[in-house]
């Protein structure tokens, strides 16, 4: 494979840029970060810089990503991060109810001594974050999005665990937006504690319920932010 794009300006890959998988996935995990709010206008030429690529593989990836529902392609004002409104918030994490329970109960009977090492071990990296970091929110949610990943992987079933990181994926931006403002993980890691008892037990009926009740939870935490933040941003009218 050439070293560099057709356009000739992709360049040496370790020093210079990407190739088209590698800027969908740093595009990817961008807008999953939030670094893209939700609505953002993405600006092509500012992209391309900020990876140092040109735009062919750019272009790829932003098809991609749209085409996964993380960006919306806007007639003259080009490719948006996708924003929801709060009631299409609801409509995914009561999707994401159903297929996590789901996902729980088979996952119960599905996995492997290293799965539970390996969900086991993300707690443990999770809880061993030092708070007061800069990175300390970044970084749990980074966990946080493994844990998830490891549970739904543990189903061994293909076309769930895409569905989940679909639905998951959709939401995450929003999730890591409240992480930073509230920085409180605390009920999250009692959760995920109780979770990973389940799943090493093999409790299917318990791990689904429990499954479900932590994306409810997760979603009344993020509605009630944004419906404090919609208050407090919302003109005062007075009588």
């Amino acid at each position: 494979m050439s070293a560099t794009d057709p356009s000739g300006t992709l360049g040496d890959t370790a020093a210079r840029g990407f190739y088209p998988e590698m800027v969908y996935q740093r595009l990817r995990l961008d807008i999953l970060n939030a670094t893209f709010e939700p609505g953002t206008i993405l600006r092509q030429q500012e992209l391309a810089e900020r990876y140092q690529v040109s735009r062919v593989p750019l272009r790829e990836a932003m098809t991609r990503l749209t085409a996964e529902g993380m960006l919306i392609l806007r007639p003259r004002r080009g490719y948006a991060v996708i924003s929801l409104e709060p009631d299409q918030i609801v409509e995914v994490f009561e999707l994401r109810a159903v297929i996590e329970e789901h996902a729980g109960y088979v996952a119960a009977r599905a996995r492997t001594k290293d799965d539970v090492r390996r969900l086991d071990a993300l707690i443990v990296a999770m809880e061993a974050l030092d708070p007061a970091s800069a990175r300390y929110v970044d970084d749990w949610s980074s966990l946080n999005y493994d844990f998830h990943v490891c549970l739904v992987g543990s189903t061994r079933r293909e076309r769930l665990a895409r569905t989940a990181a679909a639905l998951r994926d959709t939401v995450e931006p929003y999730i890591r937006i409240e992480s930073r403002l509230t920085g409180d993980m605390k009920h999250a890691e009692r959760e995920h504690r109780e979770i990973a008892q389940a799943f090493k037990a093999g409790d299917a009926t318990s791990l689904a319920a429990l499954c479900r009740q932590h994306v409810e939870h997760t979603a009344q935490r993020l509605l009630r932010q944004i419906r404090q933040r919609s208050a407090a941003t919302s003109p005062t009218h007075l009588s």
